[in-house]
């Protein structure tokens, strides 16, 4: 989602005229620990603009995305012109005074709010060098379309209604929100006409997107019609014979059989499922809100494999949430030989601001939380070992 929001935000980057001092930010990643070299920390320090779009789904995500934008006091010191502009899901979290944390930031800007950032920019007087030197007019009205970016990331709603007792997402991203079919659609169809033969659907819940996500999926081949070069197939089944379409994140309770049966029956559909499950416990599930039980879970995974035996199954797990005792991990543990996930997504549980969960008893000791994860980690590697799968954990 990250991804997504960042390419809408350079789009309108382009728009205003503006170009990347270089194609990967990463290279300036060791400046943040202090270890760059004098011309890295030059080049930084030249530029216009600097963007931070942040998350803090966790609280590790959240405390490197504010250490990159304190980092960024000392580029502003080496060039007062700069101006930095922070964005993303740490602006709206509650409970917290940005411009007190972070008086060195210029603006900020919410998630899914780019026309924010082509406001300022209109009326930024530091637009005016990029004006000149791109000989692109500084004034520029926002539009919902940049230009298709090469990311092939296509969001198709965005927020969610869940209010899992341990998310901060619907207080950052807002209610649900899900965008035409036909607009969803036509933006498809701009990729692939440019030649894209990878994209991906997201949102925070794909499988409740408002107007019907196993119709949009049926929905692309038709509306997308590239001949496949042989097999004399109706207008309406042709489809890029290459092209192939993903989809996440998908929670389980809303994994309906239509869906399942439609990517089955799709061939430009992946057989990707990332279905992030939590707990093996159900007392846990409850806690956190989940509205399924494993077993619900358990009958997703078998209903998919059933139809898709080569599908790819991935999963967040978390450890530690608040009352978690031993033998409810140890559910969790046993959750890895049931269903032989693919991939898994494990982290410890960190309290969110105004969430249910961080406001519940029984808080489990940091050291116990890292000792769980630390075990979780071992016995799913050890278990793809076994089975003679590459171990992917994030």
């Amino acid at each position: 989602m990250n991804v997504a929001d960042s390419a809408r935000l350079a789009a309108v980057l382009d728009a205003a005229g503006y170009q990347p001092i270089r194609d990967d930010i990463r290279a300036f990643e060791p400046l943040f620990g202090h270890s760059g070299s004098k011309a890295d920390i030059r080049q930084l320090a030249a530029c216009d603009l600097i963007l931070v779009n942040t998350c803090v789904v966790r609280q590790s995500a959240e405390d490197r995305a504010a250490w990159y934008v304190t980092s960024l006091k000392g580029i502003k010191e080496l060039n007062p012109n700069l101006k930095i502009g922070l964005c993303g899901c740490l602006v709206p979290e509650p409970e917290r005074d940005l411009k007190k944390q972070f008086p060195h930031v210029d603006f900020f800007i919410e998630p899914n709010r780019p026309e924010k950032l082509a406001e300022f920019l209109s009326n930024s007087k530091s637009e005016s060098r990029s004006s000149k030197e791109t000989g692109k007019n500084s004034k520029f009205e926002f539009t919902s379309d940049f230009g298709f970016r090469a990311s092939n990331f296509v969001t198709i709603m965005h927020g969610c209604d869940n209010y899992c007792s341990y998310c901060v997402v619907p207080y950052v991203r807002g209610r649900e929100y899900s965008r035409p079919r036909d607009e969803v659609l036509t933006e498809i169809k701009g990729l692939i006409e440019q030649g894209a033969t990878d994209i991906t659907l997201l949102g925070q819940n794909v499988n409740s997107y408002k107007f019907g996500f196993a119709s949009l999926l049926r929905k692309i081949g038709a509306y997308c019609p590239l001949p496949l070069g042989e097999g004399g197939k109706p207008e309406s089944q042709r489809v890029r014979a290459e092209l192939v379409i993903r989809f996440m994140t998908g929670h389980p309770r809303d994994m309906s059989d239509e869906i399942i049966e439609t990517v089955a029956a799709l061939s430009y559909v992946a057989k990707d499922f990332h279905l992030p499950l939590q707990s093996g416990d159900n007392e846990v599930l409850q806690r956190m809100n989940r509205g399924y039980t494993f077993e619900y879970f358990l009958g997703r995974v078998e209903k998919i494999r059933s139809l898709m035996p080569q599908a790819r199954i991935s999963t967040d797990l978390m450890v530690g949430f608040p009352g978690e005792t031993d033998e409810q991990f140890e559910n969790s543990l046993r959750t890895f030989e049931k269903i032989g996930f693919t991939m898994a997504n494990m982290f410890a549980y960190s309290p969110r601001p105004r969430t249910a969960a961080a406001k519940m008893p029984d808080q489990v000791p940091e050291e116990v939380k890292q000792a769980r994860l630390k075990r979780l980690i071992e016995v799913n590697r050890e278990i793809l070992i076994n089975r003679s799968v590459q171990p992917q954990v994030l």
